[in-house]
C-alpha cells in the first residue's frame, strides 16, 4: 500500500494535468491519514461506520479523533490543488466534503473550494 505522501502526490498531480472545481480522497488515502496523523491502522469497515456517525450526528469521543485524522488528508489535498501556492504549507484553503459511496462499497470524500 502505497503512503500518504505518495498518495497526496498521485492524486495532486493528477489533478493538476486536467484542473477541476473538485478534487476526490479515495478511500486508499483517508485510511493512510489516519495512519499518518494516528499511527493507527484502520479497516475500511471501521472508517465507513465513523463517518457514518459523522454524518448522523452521533460522534464522539475517540471515534472523533479518527474522523479527524481521516479527513486530515482532505485539507492537505485542497491546499495542494487549489491554493495559490500549492507548496505553501501555511497556505488556507476553505473547502467542503462530501461523502461518496461508490459501486464497489467503498468511500471517497469530494473536496471542493468554499
Amino acid at each position: 500500500m502505497p503512503d500518504f505522501d505518495e498518495l497526496i502526490e498521485k492524486i495532486s498531480d493528477e489533478f493538476h494535468k486536467d484542473p477541476r472545481n473538485k478534487v476526490f480522497a479515495p478511500q486508499e488515502l483517508l485510511i493512510a491519514s489516519v495512519k499518518e496523523e494516528m499511527g493507527e491502522d484502520i479497516s475500511a469497515d471501521m472508517l465507513s461506520s465513523i463517518v457514518s456517525l459523522h454524518e448522523e450526528g452521533e460522534i464522539d469521543g475517540d471515534e472523533e479523533e479518527i474522523y479527524d485524522a481521516a479527513v486530515y488528508c482532505c485539507g492537505v489535498l485542497a491546499r495542494k490543488c487549489f491554493a495559490d501556492d500549492p507548496e505553501d504549507e501555511d497556505a488556507e484553503v476553505d473547502y467542503e466534503i462530501s461523502w461518496i459511496e461508490n459501486e464497489d462499497g467503498s468511500i471517497a470524500a469530494e473536496i471542493r473550494p468554499s
